[in-house]
């Protein structure tokens, strides 16, 4: 095998794991080499005349200085330029990283950072609030506790509208210590943790009340999902489960060889997504056999994305298991991110893919097999609802599905 909202049912798909955002919008691709002989910057630019014709960007650098009001350092301006030169291809996935920017970029994709261990959200009373303490974090050992309010970290004030800010700041250098104010109860404490290695956890799951259903959350594709994708459904299997729901909703997508390893365990052999290069080139995904004998369901919706939405297609055009839910983003591009001799990096689209039929994703999405909403005024998962409904069909369980989903269902054919 070539490797390259509503709201949830049990748990909280946009959560963000102390202190990480969620893992950006895309298919990945990591190339992280650091080049050491040389410049990547200066090599074979000169004699192709691009000195020449930045002769005017050197102008503007000197014009600025010599006229703008107040003092700019020279960091500013170069970096200014670079993220402008990658702006300029009009590719919102095509990104420039300083050095301390593109160290966030990694740690997201690996799904490892220093932090304090906590799951963070915007509280509805204006503050950061913690949803969650992870197992034997550095929060925990503190004594922190779900609900608890972080007021303060390092003596600077954040409300909940800085969330993001305030994830940045909590991450750190491993063993370093941070300071916060806690407020709990209506009444306030210090607390100093020690940052340690958080391991951020993409993959969940239960069976469903008395249904005998397996439930499997992906919240992202990061470095060990695979892997823990892989123990919860052997963890179903074990447990004799009828079924399995996937739930892929408001997955934004992540590592392409996590997709494909997934794919791997729920499909026989076959293709599970093709990349075409802007040379016409093309690298095929494929799996063997060996996919689980679990019936399954995928959930997606408009937030599932890129690496979700390979899965997605691999799944509906091998006739895998049946999609409920709502058109899928559709990002059908991949990037690799590489890191240059300077500490900074990149993100540049390299490829588009198409599902194993042959159909674009880029601007289309992937259509589930049964299209369902979920009403912003009501509690009821209704996507959840229909595949509980599918996986259900009558005694024969597994048979009643495989034959549904080998039969006449195919993209809009039926929707409830």
């Amino acid at each position: 095998m070539y490797i390259i909202k509503k709201r949830n049912f049990f748990f909280l798909m946009a959560a963000i794991y102390l202190a990480g955002a969620a893992l950006p919008i895309g298919a990945w691709l990591v190339n992280t080499a650091i080049t050491n002989e040389g410049s990547i910057y200066r090599q074979g630019y000169v004699e192709e005349g691009i000195t020449d014709r930045y002769e005017k960007l050197a102008f503007f650098d000197r014009y600025i200085r010599e006229n703008y009001y107040l003092p700019i350092s020279q960091g500013t301006i170069e970096t200014g330029a670079y993220k402008g030169q990658f702006e300029s291809v009009g590719d919102i996935y095509t990104v420039y990283y300083t050095a301390e920017e593109f160290k966030k970029q990694n740690e997201s994709i690996q799904g490892e950072f220093f932090g304090i261990g906590t799951v963070l959200r915007g509280g509805e009373d204006g503050f950061i609030v913690i949803e969650s303490v992870l197992s034997g974090s550095a929060a925990e050992g503190a004594g922190l506790k779900a609900g608890d309010c972080i007021i303060e970290i390092d003596g600077k004030s954040f409300l909940g509208a800085e969330l993001t800010e305030a994830v940045s700041v909590l991450r750190g250098e491993e063993g370093a210590e941070v300071e916060l104010k806690i407020r709990r109860d209506g009444s306030d404490f210090n607390a100093t943790l020690r940052r340690s290695r958080i391991i951020t956890p993409s993959v969940d799951g239960t069976v469903i009340g008395d249904s005998n259903l397996g439930y499997i959350q992906i919240a992202s594709f990061a470095n060990h999902t695979a892997e823990d994708f892989r123990a919860k459904l052997t963890e179903m299997e074990n447990a004799g489960v009828d079924g399995l729901v996937i739930d892929l909703r408001n997955n934004a997508g992540g590592l392409v060889d996590k997709g494909v390893e997934i794919a791997d365990m729920l499909l026989d052999a076959g293709t599970v997504a093709t990349a075409r290069a802007g040379d016409g080139s093309e690298k095929i995904y494929v799996t063997e056999d060996g996919a689980t004998a679990l019936p399954y369901v995928i959930l997606i919706n408009e937030s599932s994305a890129s690496t979700s939405e390979i899965l997605a297609g691999a799944v509906h055009d091998n006739k895998g298991g049946a999609l409920v839910g709502t058109v899928s983003t559709g990002k059908g591009i991949i990037q690799k991110l590489e890191q240059f001799d300077g500490g900074d990096g990149a993100r540049i689209t390299i490829a588009q893919y198409f599902t194993p039929s042959g159909s674009p994703v880029q601007g289309v999405g992937i259509r589930p097999d049964y299209l369902v909403e979920n009403a912003e005024d009501s509690d009821t998962d209704m996507q959840l609802e229909k595949a509980i409904e599918l996986l259900e069909k009558g005694p024969e369980g597994a048979a009643a599905l495989k034959g549904l989903i080998q039969g006449a269902v195919g993209p809009g054919s039926a929707t409830a």
